[in-house]
């Protein structure tokens, strides 16, 4: 798992979205969500709240964006919300959602449970976007009346996106011959340019990736260092000269002793050196060397260019960024 995210990582850092949507992460309470942080990004989870592997969804936004983390009161098990404010204070809800086709994990096929956050987000009249795997088998969309492989549960799905009044924007198949995964927002217009990348290794969807047309605040992301090269270094000398170390040093416990010193040195640091302020700035994953970053964005744009898995350029290129990929994972 962990050699797929490190992938998952570097693919992120080459396309650089600002919401990112993962569903079936098979995360479990043992993985921490440091293990799973991405730079630049705020974390949102939910993993499978019963004892049975995979399911399970990630969410990450942009950490300029401010978003917080909500919950809504449907009780469909894998799903997880946040909400950002837009420029005229607009709550705009972002959601990711997985439905197992599993009957006996949780006891039925979540068909109602679905249904009800579908029909929550209707009646509340939230402004919103949820994308996700529902694992119905839709052939194309809108799913046509005479398909004779829609089961009964997924036209009562479509149904209630219409009697909501919802929209849901993927129109091609995201795996083999079917329609998996869904994007489905309140407004028609929020969603444009949507496309199926299939450059991501590991997985048997297609990844997707579209433009939300949505007017946020942003917030540039800066943090306050120390300009050490414009440092008072004799002054801090003189100063310390004076300090009565034996004084400071007199009680017996060395954590209490540590503190008084580490109180003197904070001091002479805001007293004698600048601080100035620096944009934090998207840089690449800390583990990854810049020759592997530049074989993960080659084997991208052979993807884009030739739109074929089998074509020799894309075969040679996937095979070179995961020899590197796997060779820095072996030093490291």
């Amino acid at each position: 798992m962990l050699n797929k995210f490190d992938d998952f990582e570097a693919w992120i850092h080459d396309i650089n979205p600002d919401i990112v949507g993962v569903t079936e992460s098979w995360a479990t309470p043992s993985i921490s969500d440091s293990e799973l942080a991405l730079q630049g990004y705020d974390l949102f989870r939910q993993d499978r709240p019963v004892t049975r592997e995979g399911g399970g969804v990630l969410l990450y936004v942009k950490d300029r964006l401010r978003t917080v983390k909500c919950e809504l009161l449907s009780k469909f098990p894998e799903q997880v919300w946040c909400h950002f404010q837009n420029v005229i204070n607009t709550k705009c809800y972002v959601g990711v959602c997985y439905r197992t086709p599993s009957v006996n994990i949780f006891g039925s096929p979540n068909h109602d449970l679905l249904q009800s956050l579908i029909n929550e987000l209707g009646s509340t009249k939230k402004h919103f976007m949820l994308m996700g795997d529902c694992n119905y088998r839709f052939l194309s969309w809108p799913p046509l009346a005479h398909d004779s492989n829609l089961t009964r549960e997924a036209l009562d799905f479509c149904e209630c996106l219409e009697e909501n009044f919802l929209t849901q924007h993927v129109v091609e198949c995201t795996r083999k011959d079917a329609i998996l995964d869904l994007v489905i927002t309140d407004e028609p217009a929020m969603i444009h340019d949507m496309v199926n990348l299939k450059t991501f290794p590991g997985s048997d969807h297609d990844a997707l990736l579209w433009t939300l047309q949505v007017k946020t605040i942003n917030s540039e992301s800066c943090r306050q260092m120390f300009d050490y090269s414009k440092a008072d270094v004799e002054g801090m000398k003189i100063e310390l000269q004076t300090v009565d170390w034996h004084k400071l040093f007199r009680d017996p416990d060395a954590e209490q002793n540590w503190l008084a010193f580490k109180e003197v040195i904070e001091y002479l640091q805001m007293k004698y050196i600048p601080v100035k302020r620096r944009l934090n700035k998207r840089r690449k994953p800390i583990w990854m060397t810049n020759k592997a970053l530049k074989a993960v964005r080659h084997r991208c744009n052979m993807y884009r260019k030739y739109k074929d898995k089998s074509h020799p350029a894309y075969i040679t290129a996937v095979r070179i960024a995961c020899d590197l990929v796997k060779e820095i994972l072996r030093i490291a």
